[in-house]
């Protein structure tokens, strides 16, 4: 077999294993393909949430590889490349007029990884490995595959244009590349010179810390809308959730019991696609810990099932109108179904009456307590913290460990 249909068998393996990997292998394999894969997204990962592990372990094999040969992962295992270049094959009068065009994919890595410095890696979402994992198996399939419909229509009108100019993975392989030409050796005495640092291109200084500047501006901004969603157990603050998160669906998929879903209604346009926690018939398991062990950018923290069930989802909150205990009828199946001894029922010797009330310091919302209450009296929110600038999110994930008891009144 030549080297060309080498490479496109490996291609079109690829792009039938990484759905397969995506809906049938346990949680933790996609969490480490998917940055192995793409330097984009373990690299800028690893500055987004500084941390160095398995990410970055499996990132590097692919770094080395592509200092060793420029654009390996393009030529011989994209299998979104390979789905580009067939559409363009298929485009009967091709346009070549984009070799004018600036390389806006470097740009945008650029850009990311100066905003990852101040945690907003801002383009990370446009990672064509989490695009293409996306139309696999989650709540909002239609939404990821208008994205990929997008790089096909761009293939089919322009050849060529989304993986030499575009594609922010491909940019990215380039840039890996370009490392090996600071170093330059010299000819006479046969030892290596590094190249003076006034000799970096101008447009990575620029771009990183344009990228810098901007995610330290956006880290003052308020968050839009009156309420935080509800997050995943140690998932990043709000702010930062919105650009870590490549929207990839490996959390919707991994949890067991179908309480993420993919955000279509956020407040705004920045939380699209977001996973967030809808408790409708199930809860957050105390056993389980598979959406970060399944999370490929530590969006959501891979963290042991006894400091995951300490990480606060939100706060259980009564609507004493509606308890059944306000209307005088026995009542109490929250208090019995909560694991974490945070649910209590006081009795009011003035009034004669019972309540519940909720510890804040014990509650985590997990939700077991919302599907098991006859009049759905109970609710989890995260409320928010506010500053002379409006609603900020840093502050309301710290509140989230201060909590008073008043949740309860």
């Amino acid at each position: 077999m030549k080297g060309p249909k080498k490479r496109t068998v490996a291609r079109i393996a690829l792009l039938v294993a990484l759905p397969v990997i995506a809906l049938w292998s346990f949680p933790r394999a996609l969490g480490v393909f998917l940055p192995m894969l793409s330097p984009f997204l373990g690299l800028t990962s690893v500055v987004a949430t500084r941390t160095v592990g398995i990410a970055l372990a499996g990132t590097l094999p692919m770094t080395a590889l592509l200092i060793w040969r420029r654009r390996f992962f393009c030529r011989y295992l994209c299998p979104v490349g390979w789905v580009s270049e067939t559409c363009g094959k298929m485009s009967p009068q091709p346009w070549r007029g984009y070799m004018r065009l600036p390389r806006l994919g470097q740009g945008a890595v650029l850009f990311t990884l100066g905003g990852a410095l101040a945690a907003v890696p801002f383009f990370l979402v446009l990672d064509p490995l989490a695009l293409f994992i996306g139309t696999v198996g989650t709540t909002a399939y239609w939404g990821y595959g208008l994205c990929f419909a997008g790089v096909v229509l761009i293939s089919l009108l322009f050849p060529g244009l989304w993986c030499v100019r575009l594609c922010p993975l491909g940019a990215c392989q380039d840039l890996v590349a370009d490392l090996k030409n600071l170093a330059g050796r010299n000819r006479s005495g046969g030892t290596t010179v590094v190249t003076d640092a006034g000799q970096v291109p101008r447009r990575i200084f620029l771009g990183l810390c344009g990228g810098a500047a901007t995610a330290t501006l956006v880290n003052h901004l308020p968050v839009a809308g009156d309420t935080v969603p509800l997050r995943p157990p140690g998932a990043v603050d709000e702010l930062t959730m919105r650009a870590l998160c490549v929207r990839c669906g490996s959390c919707v998929r991994a949890c067991p019991e179908t309480i993420l879903h993919s955000d279509l209604t956020p407040p705004d346009l920045t939380g699209l696609l977001l996973p967030v926690v809808r408790f409708k018939a199930g809860h957050c398991r105390d056993d389980c810990a598979r959406c970060g062990e399944a999370c490929p950018t530590g969006a959501i923290a891979c963290l042991p099932v006894e400091e995951k069930n300490e990480r606060k989802i939100g706060l259980a909150i009564v609507e004493h109108e509606a308890c059944l205990l306000a209307r005088e009828i026995e009542c109490g199946v929250c208090a019995a179904v909560c694991r974490r001894g945070a649910i209590f029922q006081d009795f009011s010797k003035d009034s004669y009456t019972a309540s519940i009330r909720i510890d804040a310091k014990r509650c985590n919302g997990c939700g077991a307590c919302l599907p098991i209450c006859p009049p759905r009296a109970i609710r989890v929110k995260v409320p928010l913290c506010s500053d002379s600038s409006g609603h900020n999110p840093r502050a309301t994930a710290r509140t989230l460990r201060q909590w008073s008891l008043r949740a309860g009144l």
